[in-house]
């Protein structure tokens, strides 16, 4: 079945080639490539603003998708209002990530739960136009992935981990930040004691 997705793909002068390979392994997506914005998140919500189609899968432009075995799973997941988190590999094929969490080492899990089974967070949000219009997106670099999550439990969308959902991370480093800053974790906490409100 065919559906209308969104691929939003923030990118930065330099990485042309890791986003010809991004886009090149999601063929059946809408591509919407926002290029100079500083941060990911002011970079989604660029692109959110232009994207009209009912599912968005929220990326980088080092990203590249396995297979499009994805996509029905993804979909199925958010119809029933959950938030599906990725099977993330390294290109040597090693697990990466099976979902987010801010306790764990470098705030990913490398032990693979069972499909579907409740994690923290989404390393690579996909979305329906339902629910990232009621959580919102924050201006940062880091911890808007974080946010997507966290925010959407609040509104009753639990993220859980799809095996099907398989990602490919390159981790190109021309312009990439190093770590989360003072000013991204500053912004996270104030949006969500707003929420908290």
């Amino acid at each position: 079945m065919r559906h209308e997705i969104d691929l939003i793909v923030p990118t930065v002068p330099g990485r042309e080639e890791s986003l010809d390979r991004c886009l090149k392994s999601f063929p059946d997506l809408n591509h919407i490539v926002v290029s100079g914005y500083p941060a990911c998140g002011q970079a989604w919500q660029a692109g959110l603003a232009v994207s009209d189609a009912p599912y968005v899968l929220l990326s980088a432009d080092d990203i590249e998708a396995m297979d499009s075995d994805w996509i029905e799973p993804c979909v199925e997941a958010v119809d029933e209002d959950l938030l599906p988190a990725p099977m993330v590999f390294r290109p040597d094929g090693s697990v990466e990530s099976a979902g987010g969490d801010m306790a764990a080492s470098g705030n990913l899990l490398t032990d693979i739960s069972p499909n579907r089974h409740p994690v923290d967070f989404t390393p690579m949000p996909f979305v329906s136009r339902a629910q990232i219009d009621r959580i919102g997106m924050i201006p940062t670099h880091m911890m808007c992935d974080v946010w997507v999550s966290h925010r959407g439990r609040q509104l009753g969308y639990e993220t859980v981990l799809l095996h099907d959902y398989r990602l490919v991370h390159h981790h190109e480093m021309t312009g990439r930040k190093s770590a989360t800053g003072p000013s991204d974790e500053a912004v996270y906490r104030n949006h969500m004691e707003q929420v908290n409100r």
